[in-house]
């Protein structure tokens, strides 16, 4: 999916994503760059209120339902679980959705 296509896409899903918990959504990977194959999965992260309950249950259904939503394979993690050593290149290429 192409960069333009999928932040569109992602912006019209926001509402959702925000009312299953999500308080920010990134792209990053082949998509954020521009450079994603039609093969390629949808690289995600977001950030959630620590404040709230928020665990994988809530995670998976995000990305099961981006994955129903957007018909392709969704790689959906939380910020807190990006690996330390590619954290910091991710959060500086990644694109916020919302």
């Amino acid at each position: 999916m192409k960069q333009v296509e999928a932040l569109s896409q992602l912006k019209r899903l926001a509402p959702t994503v925000r009312a299953m918990g999500a308080t920010a959504l990134f792209v990053f990977g082949s998509t954020a760059r521009d450079e994603a194959k039609p093969t390629s999965d949808l690289d995600l992260f977001i950030d959630h209120d620590p404040a709230q309950t928020f665990s994988l249950i809530e995670l998976i259904g995000i990305q099961q339902f981006l994955e129903q939503e957007l018909s392709m394979a969704i790689d959906l993690t939380t910020r807190n679980s990006l690996h330390p050593l590619l954290r910091a290149d991710v959060e500086r290429t990644a694109l916020r959705v919302f």
